[in-house]
């Protein structure tokens, strides 16, 4: 299926509300186990506030403890009495425990004495630092910012009215709670970055699938007229040869055979040239490979195609330098190398083609240069140009003959050898490709 441009810009459209409306959706439920998460730790410190109260009420050594310490504070000034520290941090650290608050804590107790109506709260023992003190007087409801806050009634041996308050504070409750929402956390940036890794994967599928119909149209199109030229020379000369024409000399009826021949070979070649690719692909293919002098498979390569670079006014120069020039391969696709990088150098020279071919000795191997003078190619296209179907843009469709397989054979029949092929080329200064074979 064809997608137009306003068709895949649709489908873009539409891909990109659902991803947003996908993460925005993660980011709301991201939010939602944040803030559930923590309303259950406000929960669980609310309860630990209760049961501290209770256990301290209960237990008449706190109380005593307290009394204790609060005596000793008002007659020396002697904060943090060491005996009742240690109870309220065992009392605080076993409730905890049991509502499994296991995060790092402050504590400090404040005498409130209603009788002499102060306002402010006074330090009796705990952890007196800035962050505590800071937190609770600068916080209405110190319960709303995740403190434990218990009142505490404590006998002073003259009245029943000391009144004692347990604050409790939390510096990494934030950490805390965004740590019992890691899993989702995690979950939602994962499903965040899979549905953008299948977005940007999509919209590169969709473009290489655009791009291979571009050009499978090319290919049909270039196969259509390239198989219509020989097909409507065949039909002209089979209607000629058919008249009982008696100025129909002998010579002309050898012309009219002649072309017809060399026609039917010309399409012959293209088809197999299809067929050969469409092999490859399909791996359905074996090498007949034999020890081969690739010196003599270019001379042979080189006088077949001299009628037609002599025709253009060209020449090709060979300077075979290589002293070992036996490869183990296969003679039909190595004769095939050497006539289509050949065939493309006369192809891209509009002027009269000069054409080099040079061997030298190589790292375990031959290596081959075919140099032309024609029309080069740019560096922004020379990662594609060993594409099946790949065609670099001429001017003109159909003014340079082919489907845009030859390359791609080339490379796929080297590489099977295990040899390798590089292309250098600037444009309007010619193509030098450049060829490694392992020796036999």
């Amino acid at each position: 299926m064809n997608l137009s441009r306003k068709s895949i810009g649709l489908v873009i459209g539409l891909a990109t509300i659902a991803l947003v409306g996908l993460s925005v959706m993660q980011i709301r439920n991201l939010k939602s186990s944040i803030k559930t998460n923590r309303d259950i730790f406000l929960q669980k410190v609310d309860l630990c506030s209760g049961m501290i109260g209770e256990e301290f009420l209960r237990d008449k050594t706190y109380t005593d403890e307290l009394y204790k310490a609060v005596k000793k504070l008002r007659k020396s000034g002697e904060l943090n009495d060491s005996v009742i520290d240690k109870k309220m941090r065992a009392l605080i650290d076993g409730v905890f425990q049991t509502y499994a608050l296991d995060l790092p804590y402050e504590y400090a107790i404040y005498e409130h004495d209603v009788n002499r109506k102060s306002t402010g709260f006074n330090f009796v023992l705990g952890d007196k630092g800035t962050s505590l003190d800071f937190e609770l007087t600068s916080c209405e409801n110190p319960q709303e910012r995740g403190h434990a806050w218990s009142t505490l009634t404590c006998s002073d041996g003259i009245d029943s009215n000391g009144e004692y308050h347990l604050a409790v504070f939390f510096p990494g409750r934030e950490a805390y709670v965004f740590a019992q929402s890691s899993g989702a956390i995690i979950l939602s940036i994962v499903f965040i970055l899979l549905l953008l890794f299948c977005f940007a994967y999509t919209l590169i599928i969709i473009q290489r699938q655009k791009k291979l119909s571009v050009i499978k149209n090319e290919f049909i199109n270039n196969l259509t007229h390239e198989f219509k030229t020989p097909i409507a020379s065949i039909s002209l000369a089979t209607n000629m040869l058919k008249r009982d024409n008696d100025e129909i000399t002998e010579q002309k009826k050898a012309n009219y055979l002649n072309l017809i021949d060399h026609e039917s070979k010309r399409l012959e070649g293209q088809v197999d040239k299809v067929l050969q690719i469409a092999m490859i692909d399909s791996g359905n293919f074996t090498l007949n490979k034999k020890q081969i002098d690739i010196h003599e498979a270019i001379q042979r390569v080189v006088d077949s195609m001299d009628i037609v670079v002599k025709k253009r006014n060209g020449s090709i120069k060979l300077d075979l330098r290589a002293t070992q020039s036996m490869v183990l391969a296969d003679e039909t696709h190595l004769l095939n190398i050497i006539y289509n990088l050949l065939d493309n150098a006369l192809k891209y020279t509009p002027e009269t083609p000069e054409i080099s071919i040079l061997t030298f000795d190589g790292e375990k191997g031959i290596e081959m240069v075919v140099k032309d003078n024609g029309i080069g190619i740019g560096e922004e296209i020379q990662k594609y140009i060993f594409d099946k179907f790949y065609r670099a843009e001429t001017g003109n469709l159909h003014n340079v003959k082919g489907f845009g397989l030859g390359l791609s054979y080339v490379k796929k029949i080297i590489e099977a050898h295990s040899g390798n092929i590089n292309l250098k080329s600037k444009v309007n200064q010619g193509s030098e490709f450049r060829i490694y074979f392992p020796l036999a």
